[in-house]
C-alpha cells in the first residue's frame, strides 16, 4: 500500500491537534479547510504561540488567502471603481472669465461695488459630484485594510518571494486605492455599522460582497479582545493553510508526526511553547519535562541553538572569492539535559527511488562532518535519522549508527530512533 498525500494530510489535521497550523507561511502554501480542530486544543496552542502578534499572523494568511478577497480585487472591485455611487452637491464659488452653474447676482454685485471682485469674475452655485458616501468609505477601508495586511505578511513570510495570490491582491488594492475617484475620500479609522448598511443595501451585488470582506476583516481587528479572539477561533479551527507541492505536504506530516511522537512515546506531553514557520523564527515547539527542556527546530541552520560553529562557515570564511549559505536540515532536535546536551538531526525526504535513498545517506554524512562539534564524546546514536515516506525498516537486533533510515508510515520505529538518540 502506498502511504499517500491524502493520509498525509489527515494525520496534519487530526483534530485532537492543532499542529497543522506550523505550515510554512511562505508562498508555497494555499487556503485550504478541514474538520474542525478540538476547541480547547486549538485556544491551548494560540495561548502557546511566542508573541500576542504571532496569532494575529497566523489569522491574516488564513483568511487572505482562503476568504475570497483575491477574486474580489480582481473581478468586482474594477467593476466597482467604474461605477463608484455618488451624488450631485452644490457649491457655492468664484467662476469667471466665463460663466458656469446658476450666477449668484447679488452677491456678484455687492462684491463687485466693494472692489472685492474683478470684471469677468462671478459668484455662482455649481454642481459637482461626490463621492463621499458610507458606501464608499466602507470600500476606501476595506482597501487600505488589505494594503496594509498584505505588506506585513509579505515582510514576516519564510518565503523570499511573496505569495502570488497576495502579490496579486496588493497589487489590485494599490490601483484602488489610486483610483480618482476613491482616491478623494479620507481613510476613514474605524468601520462603522452605517458603512456596512449602506453598503448592504446597496443595488450592486460588488458593494454587498465588499460588506461581507469588511466585516471579516473587522472581526479579527476588532478592539474588543473577546470578539477578535472568537473570529480567530472560528476562522482558525477549519482554515489552515495547505502546502501545494507533495514534497512540502511530506515535510509538514513529518514535522508533526516527530513532535506528536515526543508528546506521546517519548512522554514528554503537549508542548509548552509553539512558534510559526517565519522568517527569523527559533523553535516551532518545545517540551520540558523534569530532565531539561527539548526543541524543535525547522528549516533552520542549529549553530545559534546549540551554541556551536559549523565547519562549511569556517571554511567559506578562510577564503576570498567564495560565499554560501550554511545548510538548514529540515528538522533539528536539541534537548538541553541536566546531565548536558542531546542533538539530533531529521532529514525528509519524499522518494521511493533506491538510489535517491542512497544518495540521501551521503547528505546525513555531509552533516555529521559539518555539525561534528555538536555531538560531544559519548554521545549516543543516531544523530541524524533520514525520513521516507514507506519501504525501508532497521535489520531486527540491529543496533543504531550514526544515521538511521526510518518511513514515515512506521511510527514504533521513529520512536525508538529518537528515544536512542536523546533520552
Amino acid at each position: 500500500m502506498t502511504f499517500s498525500r491524502a493520509e498525509w494530510r489527515d494525520f496534519v489535521c487530526a483534530p485532537d491537534h492543532p499542529y497543522r497550523h506550523l505550515a510554512s507561511l511562505g508562498a508555497s502554501v494555499k487556503g485550504a479547510s478541514s474538520d474542525a480542530i478540538d476547541l480547547a486544543g486549538l485556544t491551548d496552542f494560540l495561548q502557546k504561540l511566542r508573541g500576542d502578534h504571532e496569532i494575529g499572523l497566523l489569522a491574516d494568511m488564513v483568511d487572505l488567502l482562503s476568504g475570497g478577497y483575491t477574486e474580489f480585487a480582481q473581478t468586482q472591485l474594477p467593476r466597482l471603481l467604474d461605477s463608484l455611487a455618488n451624488e450631485m452637491e452644490s457649491r457655492d464659488e468664484i467662476v469667471g472669465p466665463g460663466l458656469r452653474g446658476n450666477p449668484r447676482w447679488d452677491r456678484t454685485v455687492v462684491s463687485r461695488m466693494a472692489g472685492m471682485l474683478p470684471i469677468g469674475r462671478y459668484h455662482s452655485r455649481t454642481s459637482h459630484r461626490s463621492f463621499s458616501l458610507p458606501e464608499n468609505e466602507l470600500l476606501r477601508w476595506f482597501v487600505n485594510d488589505l494594503i496594509g495586511s498584505v505588506r506585513d505578511l509579505a515582510r514576516r513570510s519564510s518565503s523570499a518571494s511573496p505569495h502570488a495570490a497576495l502579490v496579486t491582491l496588493l497589487q489590485r488594492c494599490e490601483e484602488a486605492a489610486a483610483h480618482h475617484w476613491l482616491s478623494q475620500l479620507a481613510v476613514p479609522p474605524y468601520l462603522t455599522s452605517a458603512m456596512i448598511s449602506a453598503a448592504r443595501r446597496s443595488r450592486h451585488p460588488e458593494y454587498r460582497k465588499a460588506a461581507e470582506l469588511a466585516e471579516a476583516r473587522a472581526r479579527l481587528k476588532s478592539s474588543s479582545e473577546e470578539s477578535r479572539w472568537y473570529a480567530t477561533l472560528m476562522l482558525l479551527a477549519v482554515g489552515w493553510l495547505e502546502p501545494v507541492s507533495d514534497d512540502d505536504m511530506f515535510e509538514l506530516y513529518s514535522l508533526t508526526l516527530v513532535i506528536d511522537v515526543i508528546a506521546q512515546e517519548l512522554g514528554f506531553g503537549e508542548p509548552e511553547e509553539y512558534g510559526l514557520v517565519t522568517s527569523g523564527r527559533g523553535h516551532v515547539a518545545a517540551f520540558r519535562n523534569e530532565h531539561g527542556r527539548l526543541r524543535v527546530i525547522f528549516d533552520q541552520n542549529p549553530s545559534a541553538a546549540v551554541r556551536s560553529q559549523d565547519r562549511y562557515r569556517g571554511v567559506v570564511a578562510a577564503h576570498r572569492g567564495v560565499t554560501g549559505t550554511a545548510r538548514r536540515p529540515d528538522i533539528s532536535i536539541i534537548y538541553d539535559r541536566s546531565d548536558g546536551q542531546r542533538f539530533v538531526i531529521v532529514e525528509v525526504k519524499r522518494t521511493a527511488n533506491e538510489r535517491y535513498v542512497s544518495d540521501s545517506i551521503y547528505k546525513l554524512f555531509g552533516y555529521l562532518y559539518d555539525f561534528a562539534s555538536f555531538w560531544p564524546q559519548g554521545h549516543p546514536s543516531p544523530r541524524s535519522v533520514l525520513l521516507v515516506p514507506e519501504g525501508i525498516s532497521r535489520l531486527p537486533d540491529e543496533p543504531f549508527r550514526d544515521a538511521a533510515i526510518v518511513s514515515g508510515d512506521d511510527r514504533a520505529g521513529l520512536a525508538a530512533a529518537l528515544a536512542a538518540a536523546i533520552l
